[in-house]
């Protein structure tokens, strides 16, 4: 999931017409002090893409320029979670009378909604004492949060009958902001009501599904930099995803291990499958793929360059389940694209190939241009194809030693 920043996140929402207070994202303590004069109070906040800010000291009221910058010095530096501060976001203070709590999620393949009435910092002991005060609906997939949905649901919650209305509308907005962003998760916490009963969405964090970042090109430059891993990507996790961000097709994800074997598995799970078989021969994967249906051949080369690139990388297994509608050719020339900018010489680096299906004899005259590779019969399991190419990396190993 690729978690956005609340600056971020705020803004989708408020170009959607919901009542997001003014904020601004800041680089140092001089800056908020600066954005401070333009309101009469200010929020100064850690902007990471995590939540909890509150609770680690993140989160701070200021009254004017000088409690700006000693408050955004203090927070500068500080670590929530696993993420050091290293900017802040400088928002318009709102009056708070009453803080409700919204969020949409999804529940396996089904969208859902969670309200309550108990909203703010500690919603998680809400959630742990009393959980009768959380509302759990499902999401009708088809028709969404319509205004009567939305309003059922507040009267679940027990909402006080004149913010009713005004909740119901909010909800459905934040709604066609989930959907339209291609959201896993959208939080609104608080959703805050003021003396006079009008709302703000005075927190909120988003997450995007990362299969769906080619229909959402303004968080392209967000998926590249949290790359496939939770750590710090590498280079190669970088480049690959970098290309699934501007080449077209299908999406495409890799992940470097700590093994020898490079994979580029696919078909129904047979990835995990032959992850699981490798390590039951004693060997370990150097990385691990993911890729969509579809036309996704340059960004196959892009990958098969970056598993050859790896230095842990002793070996290489091409191997897919039975293929009915894909071409094996265009995986046989997205592999002889990355040998030819690569250098890699099949004859002291083994690559094993178990490809079956349309157009593979011409896979197998692709395969037959480079001495080495090992294209294995139709009859060949992935797990003959496994066994093959742990058999020939640690013979390569030794050779090599």
């Amino acid at each position: 999931m690729i978690r956005l920043t609340e600056d971020k996140t705020k803004s989708w929402l408020a170009a959607r017409g919901l009542p997001v207070p003014k904020g601004v994202a800041v680089n140092n303590a001089q800056e908020a002090a600066d954005a401070v004069t333009g309101f009469g109070g200010a929020v100064i906040k850690a902007l990471v893409a995590t939540g909890r800010r509150g609770k680690a000291g993140a989160v701070r009221v200021v009254s004017d320029a000088k409690a700006a910058r000693d408050a955004a010095t203090a927070i500068l530096g500080l670590s929530v979670g696993e993420h050091l501060v290293e900017r802040l976001y400088v928002e318009e203070k709102v009056d708070i009378g009453r803080e409700f709590y919204l969020a949409f999620s999804f529940d396996g393949r089904s969208p859902s909604v969670v309200a309550s009435i108990n909203g703010g910092v500690d919603i998680e002991d809400v959630h742990r004492n009393s959980p009768e005060s959380i509302v759990h609906h499902a999401v009708d997939a088809v028709h969404g949060v319509r205004f009567w949905d939305a309003l059922a649901l507040w009267e679940a919650a027990k909402a006080p009958k004149e913010s009713l209305a005004g909740l119901a509308r909010i909800t459905v907005n934040v709604w066609h902001a989930f959907h339209d962003a291609d959201a896993l998760t959208l939080e609104i916490n608080p959703l805050a009501a003021d003396g006079k009963n009008n709302l703000s969405l005075v927190g909120a964090m988003m997450g995007i599904d990362p299969n769906a970042i080619f229909r959402q090109p303004q968080w392209q430059a967000d998926a590249s930099e949290q790359g496939a891993t939770a750590g710090r990507p590498t280079a190669g996790e970088l480049a690959v995803a970098e290309a699934n961000r501007t080449l077209p097709g299908g999406a495409v994800r890799y992940t470097e291990l700590d093994g020898e074997i490079g994979m580029l598995v696919g078909g129904g799970g047979a990835s995990l499958l032959v992850h699981d078989m490798i390590l039951a021969r004693g060997s370990r994967p150097a990385n691990h793929t993911d890729s969509s249906p579809g036309p996704i051949t340059e960004k196959l080369k892009v990958m098969l360059r970056e598993i050859l690139r790896n230095p842990n990388t002793r070996g290489l297994l091409l191997a897919y389940n039975r293929l009915q509608m894909a071409r094996c050719d265009t995986k046989m020339e997205a592999l002889a694209d990355a040998l030819r900018q690569s250098g890699v010489d099949p004859r002291t680096f083994p690559i094993v190939v178990r490809l079956v299906g349309p157009t593979e004899q011409r896979a197998r005259e692709i395969a037959a241009e480079f001495p080495g590779i090992e294209y294995l019969d139709d009859d060949a399991s992935l797990d003959d194809a496994v066994a093959l190419i742990v058999q020939r990396t640690r013979c390569a190993r030794a050779v090599a030693e």
